[in-house]
């Protein structure tokens, strides 16, 4: 659970109130997401906003959601309101803050906590929509657009939170104590994965695949469905060129077959799918995931609730389970065959 910023809200509020012609009256920590900090505004007659406070957004996946939502007619997508001027967000300290119609309902990872999923009706909603964005690539030819690289973002991160055991690092709190002895213990493992991902991440730059507008993260926190059985896609901040497989691969598993199926339906082109970008994906998850926590316990957090939420969220990859991650790409190989997905003379 996300643990909330310190700065003044009540500022924050009557900044938005002012740079968004509306008359909000209160603002609400939401303690969700990750790298950015969200607030649900209410204004005076009732409306509500989702406002969203983050140092890492780039202008460029609000510009694309915007023009995804109102000139492509992607109702699914929920993008940034406009200011009085025109912008996207607006300055706020360290932060840029975006503002957004909030969508009442539950997400897919509301569902999850409480034991229940989304129905197969709402997972062919989702293939339908993630097959409508990549289907409007065309629509939105932008040079500026992020193209995906089939190599670890923030690679060096990874190596200095490794180095860090390594040099056996000073710890100052029990979290950072129990992280270097798990790294110190998991290392070999953690760098074997690594090799597998680099040899997954050579292959799929050798297929050269078609790339098209890819959401980037449509994880189960990032899609809603509303009161009225609608579904919503939020979070743009991963968005770029990238192979259908960067979207899909968040669906893999039990009920893969479910969300592909209309997926497959509604892209108006030829399809072929590949088993190891899904792996290299399915690998690169469970990196992140460790760079990711293992930066923010040594070298970010300063709050203790938030360091005990990133280390128990870090033990589903410590270690890294590899034998799970070759049976999710075998189990994936298995599926596109059914559907004649795979290149001919190839092994995905």
């Amino acid at each position: 659970m996300k643990v909330d910023n310190d700065f003044d809200k009540s500022e924050l509020l009557q900044h938005l109130s002012t740079a968004y012609d509306l008359h909000l009256q209160s603002i609400t920590f939401f303690p969700e997401g990750e790298d950015s900090y969200g607030y649900i505004a209410v204004s005076e007659t009732g409306e509500k906003y989702f406002a969203k406070a983050s140092t890492s957004v780039s202008p460029i996946s609000l510009h694309v959601a915007s023009l995804l939502r109102h000139r492509c007619d992607i109702r699914g997508v929920v993008a940034p309101l406009e200011t009085q001027d025109g912008e996207l967000s607006v300055p706020w300290q360290n932060f840029n803050v975006s503002l957004f119609p909030f969508i009442e309902g539950k997400s897919r990872w509301d569902l999850w906590k409480v034991g229940k999923d989304f129905t197969d009706t709402e997972l062919r909603q989702t293939g339908v929509l993630l097959a409508t964005i990549h289907n409007a690539t065309a629509s939105v030819n932008l040079n500026c657009l992020p193209v995906a690289e089939y190599d670890l973002p923030l690679r060096n991160e990874l190596y200095v939170v490794l180095e860090a055991a390594e040099k056996k690092t000073s710890s100052e709190n029990k979290y950072q104590k129990q992280l270097l002895e798990a790294l110190v213990a998991h290392r070999a493992a953690i760098l074997q994965t690594l090799r597998r991902y680099d040899d997954l991440g050579r292959s799929a730059t050798a297929l050269q695949t078609p790339f098209v507008i890819t959401h980037g993260d449509p994880t189960p926190g990032n899609l809603i469905i509303d009161a009225e059985n609608r579904l919503h896609i939020i979070d743009w901040d991963g968005v770029c060129l990238g192979p259908p497989e960067k979207d899909l691969v968040s669906f893999t598993g039990e009920r893969f077959e479910v969300v592909l199926e209309s997926y497959l339906t509604e892209r108006q082109d030829s399809v072929t799918l590949h088993a190891d970008i899904f792996g290299f994906y399915i690998y690169e998850w469970t990196l992140n995931e460790i760079r990711d926590y293992g930066n923010k316990i040594l070298f970010k957090n300063n709050d203790a609730q938030q360091n005990e939420y990133d280390w128990e969220s870090l033990q589903d990859y410590l270690p890294p389970n590899q034998m799970l991650m070759e049976d999710g790409i075998a189990a994936v190989r298995t599926t596109l065959g059914r559907y004649n997905l795979l290149p001919k003379n190839s092994g995905g």
